[in-house]
Order: structure tokens, then C-alpha cells, then sequence
């Protein structure tokens, strides 16, 4: 990790074949190390430390995502066999489920409406529409995207609303909440996207990891480049990109 505040730090934590589910368990502010390994979730958190938690199965996606409000990321998997999701709220320890999916969908939760509040949100690959169950306003579907594109939600514009966005061949498609459609070109078509708030002005960042190199380009700070990783490494900027 290459902290803004605290600068480098290493931890060994997972092996190889975890899926990541880096989120704020704890609700201090911080995204919190985690990895989910067969149905079982592992935390490592900054303010309350170690926990295992089994929930899920082999083939779930892990998407950790705050569907309560408070500030606290719940255990949360979607089931591409079923397209369900589960969900354990480790505060409340109370369990929901939600049909909302098919198979083949991609996950991508979060809060589109603004209200706090992360939404039970879709990408369909096989006609690019993107399904979302609003907390505040209820069912929308957009299409955006076509079959090969990478989802990459974020709040682009940064009016608290995410944003349905797509990375194709190097390029950025957004159609942002309160500013509308833009498309950037930044990137190529092998590089993974880590798209986050880098500068800290409440805007997602444009931002693509290719051999061991990270560039971003910042709503407030412009472009940089750094050097931080090694070829084979996954982004991990705060939480999972699917």
C-alpha cells in the first residue's frame, strides 16, 4: 500500500486465488484488508482487527457495499448461477436476500440515488443495459455499454450519485448523474482500470494499472504516473472492480 497520509506499508494477508473485498468494515474512514476464499470472508480491520466470517459459497462475487447507511460496509454476495444477492449486516447481524439478476450479470453496487445508501445494480453484458433497484427512487435500467465492456461505477461528476461508466480499449464512457455523457480516451485495452477519488475533491479519478506502472489522470491534480507493484500485481485502489 502507498497511503496518501502514512505512506508504504506491507501486510501479508490471503493467498493467491482469493477473490479481494477490500471495503470500510469499521466505519472509520479507512478501507479495511479483505479477501474472500470459498464462502469464507477474511478481515483485516483498521480500528476492531482480525475476523472470518463464512458466508457465501465457492462461485459467489464478493461485493461488499453499505446498503443500511451507516457508514459500515455489510457482507455482500451475488450469485451469478441465480442471480441473487445475500446479505449479513455485522452490526445488526441480520440476514436479507434479493432477487435482483441473471445469470451472466455483473455486479455493481452502489449508490445511485444519492441517499447514502448502496443500490442493488446489474451490468448485463449480453445487451450492455445496466439494472439498478434504487433505495429512494425504485427500479431503473440504462443502457450503456456493449458485451465486452468493463463496468467501472463511480461518481464522476461528484454530485454523492454514482455514475454508470464503461472501459473499452482504452477508453473511459461515462454517463454521469448531473453532467451527462463524456468519453475519454485514457489507456489501452490491456491495462486494468482502478478507477477512485485520488486528490480527495470528491470525484472518481481516472486511472489504469499496466506493468507494475499506475496512471492516473485527476479531476483536481491532472495527470502523474507511479511506479508501485509487480507484473502480475491486481489494483486494488479501495475497493473490487469486477
Amino acid at each position: 500500500m502507498n497511503r496518501s497520509s502514512e505512506g508504504f506499508a506491507g501486510v501479508q494477508f490471503g493467498i493467491a486465488a482469493d477473490k479481494l473485498a477490500t471495503a470500510d468494515y469499521d466505519g472509520d474512514g479507512k478501507s479495511d484488508i479483505a479477501v474472500y476464499r470459498a464462502g469464507i470472508w477474511y478481515l483485516l480491520r483498521s480500528q476492531t482487527g482480525f475476523a472470518a466470517y463464512q458466508f457465501g459459497i465457492q462461485d459467489d462475487i464478493p461485493q461488499p457495499a453499505d446498503f443500511d447507511g451507516d457508514g459500515k460496509a455489510e457482507l455482500v454476495v451475488f450469485r451469478p448461477a441465480s442471480g441473487a444477492w445475500y446479505v449479513l449486516n455485522l452490526v445488526t447481524n441480520q440476514f436479507n436476500g434479493a432477487q435482483f439478476g441473471v445469470n451472466g450479470d455483473k455486479p455493481v453496487a452502489a449508490d445511485f440515488d444519492g441517499d447514502g445508501k448502496s443500490d442493488y445494480a446489474v451490468f448485463r453484458p449480453s445487451d450492455g443495459v445496466w439494472y439498478m433497484l434504487k433505495s429512494q427512487s425504485g427500479f431503473a435500467a440504462i443502457q450503456f455499454g456493449i458485451s465486452t465492456d468493463k463496468p467501472v461505477v463511480g461518481d464522476y461528476d461528484g454530485d454523492g450519485k454514482a455514475d454508470q461508466a464503461v472501459y473499452r480499449n482504452g477508453v473511459w464512457y461515462q454517463f454521469r448523474s448531473s453532467q451527462g455523457f463524456a468519453a475519454v480516451q485514457f489507456g489501452i485495452a490491456s491495462d486494468l482500470p482502478a478507477p477512485a477519488d485520488y486528490d480527495g475533491d470528491g470525484k472518481t479519478d481516472l486511472t489504469v494499472y499496466r506493468d507494475n506502472t499506475w496512471y492516473l489522470l485527476q479531476s483536481t491534480n491532472g495527470f502523474t504516473g507511479l511506479q508501485f507493484g509487480y507484473l502480475g500485481d491486481k489494483p486494488v485502489p479501495n475497493s473490487p472492480v469486477e
